[in-house]
């Protein structure tokens, strides 16, 4: 790549099989990269991921051992290495549909299928490094924006985040420089967005229980009000806001109540919705999720319309897919 030069670029590459390992690090020497570290190991990959700040990721996604793409969201969310905004690319010897969606639902750039030219691979690099997406932050993703027209430009939550490879490829100290400063501030932004999601997220089910008006709606998942709540304790607490941590034990155990069907009445999930507010104000300083009124209405009627429209085939297994889709 002429206009790109890699060789000062931080690179680790992961693959079980160490045959793979070697081709997949030649490919990259052709395209330039110099400092790659390589490993076939996942307690390795793991050390390595956390210890140092990579510019790009490289790992195969086929190894059914080992859960890939949990690893890639919790890379996303900023709890396993420096750098959440590395350039992440995956390989794959698995041509299944399900599989790369899966992959690129986990946060990475890309998706790469074996085998692969190193001219193909050239292309798609040139891709995530000139024209990577802005990224989005809902309650179960974190990563680049998977939408394409109107839908992504319209988005205006959507983060630019940092590309320390980028700036490495084109020599800029400058654009470095500020890339490594914005890590910190990205984080602390998409931090703060995700703790709003997912408080959204309990407040828009809470709210299709109880809306008198509409009445009830049909599909209550508790699993997923329960993993939405120790979710948000979890974020609150990698965040240090212990007292925000305290309003979401709360809010863990009042949720513990709707196991039970006779407790899933406007009361408590009235109360679920309180809880969940108090516990992004106390996040925030006082500031208040009702502030997305607007936004949680929104998304509320959209579910409702969804499920009204689904009812032969909905049932509450349905319901965080569409509440993810919406949030």
């Amino acid at each position: 790549m002429a206009d790109m030069d890699f060789q000062r670029a931080a690179v680790l590459l992961f693959d079980p099989v160490h045959v793979n390992l070697r081709t997949t690090r030649y490919a990259l020497n052709e395209l330039g990269f110099k400092s790659i570290e390589t490993c076939s190991v996942v307690d390795e990959f793991q050390r390595l991921l956390r210890e140092n700040s990579w510019d790009l990721i490289v790992a195969e996604s086929s190894s059914p051992k080992f859960d890939l793409f949990k690893l890639i969201r919790m890379i996303r969310r900023g709890e396993a290495t420096p750098n959440p905004y590395a350039i992440i690319a995956l390989t794959s010897w698995v041509r299944d549909g399900a599989h790369v969606r899966l992959a690129i639902e986990s946060g990475a750039d890309d998706v790469i299928v074996r085998p692969f030219s190193t001219q193909f691979a050239e292309e798609r690099m040139r891709t995530m490094v000139r024209n990577r997406k802005a990224f989005v932050i809902t309650s179960d993703y974190v990563g680049p924006d998977r939408r394409s027209g109107d839908r992504a430009a319209m988005d205006k939550d959507a983060v630019v985040v940092p590309n320390t490879l980028r700036a490495k490829a084109d020599g800029d100290e400058d654009q470095l420089r500020q890339a490594y400063q914005d890590i910190r501030d990205t984080k602390k932004k998409i931090e703060g967005e995700r703790i709003r999601r997912l408080a959204m997220r309990i407040v828009v089910t809470a709210e299709l229980q109880f809306d008198s008006k509409a009445g009830p709606a049909t599909a209550y998942d508790p699993a997923d009000m329960m993993r939405t709540t120790r979710e948000l304790r979890d974020q609150l607490e990698q965040a240090g806001r212990y007292e925000a941590v305290q309003v979401a034990d709360g809010l863990i155990d009042h949720a513990r109540n709707f196991k039970n069907p006779e407790e899933r009445n406007v009361k408590n999930f009235r109360l679920a919705k309180e809880l969940a507010i108090g516990a992004f104000a106390a996040y925030a300083d006082g500031q208040s999720i009702e502030k997305a009124k607007n936004e949680i209405a929104s998304t509320v009627k959209a579910l409702r319309k969804r499920l009204s429209s689904a009812a032969s085939g909905s049932s509450a297994e349905d319901l965080p897919a569409l509440k993810a889709a919406t949030m």
